[in-house]
């Protein structure tokens, strides 16, 4: 993240490599090693990004004061309150901190969003190059066939080993609570979802299981 790239070079104040206190990690599946999105199975959109530093050593209490600060701020100029972890005074937030870390000479911050417009918003704000889509969204596999995504691109089928083969029209018509994810960016981008992969659409490079690098262009995914 290049705007919080430069502050954070200079809250090196001391070795506390532990974790922010304070904020539930909302899905411990998600432990990136590198800047990312994440889709949990309930629709819960998400976010890490993860810097490296070879200089210095970095408080965590210093980090956590610094990244809350600059969430709080974005979400109360969004006419949310100035807070930076969902409770039940502040209800669902534009922007919650799920977990920040340093630690092995990275610095690891989770994001967690109220939607994918909330998503999009902030990492284009913040100059989130890594995880800088053109059009983000989620849904059931139902909604995406009638938003048409299902018909909009050549889909394969994933097998073991990553392994893939056509995907028959007739069994994604079958679909119906499937999470459908649908992604547009102009350089490729990391997604993990909580579920296993079933399909997604050609030329995206499957990782895992549940771990895909989508190609610049509109892509789509499907897990269960």
């Amino acid at each position: 993240m290049k705007k919080w790239k430069v502050i954070w070079i200079g809250v090196a104040v001391g070795l506390l490599a532990s974790g922010c206190k304070g904020f539930a990690v909302e899905s411990s599946q998600f432990q990136p090693k590198s800047s990312s999105i994440y889709v949990a199975r309930d629709g819960g959109i998400f976010s890490a990004t993860v810097e490296n530093y070879e200089n210095g050593n970095y408080s965590s209490d210093t980090l956590k004061e610094f990244i809350t600060s600059e969430v709080s701020a974005y979400n109360e100029s969004l006419g949310a309150p100035a807070a930076a972890e969902n409770t039940e005074e502040t209800g669902i937030l534009p922007v919650s901190v799920s977990s920040c870390l340093a630690e092995d000479g990275k610095l690891t911050v989770i994001y967690q969003y109220e939607n994918s417009e909330a998503f999009r918003a902030f990492v284009n704000e913040y100059k989130d190059t890594a995880n800088q889509t053109v059009s983000f969204g989620t849904g059931t596999a139902l909604a995406g066939r009638e938003a048409g995504w299902l018909s909009e691109g050549g889909f394969v089928k994933l097998g073991k080993n990553a392994e893939t083969m056509e995907a028959r029209q007739k069994d994604l018509e079958k679909l119906g609570k499937e999470r459908m994810v649908m992604v547009e960016a102009s350089h490729p981008v990391t997604i993990q979802t909580e579920g296993t992969l079933l399909y997604v659409t050609r030329n995206v490079a499957v990782l895992d299981k549940n771990l895909v690098q989508v190609p610049e262009g509109k892509h789509y995914l499907i897990f269960r």
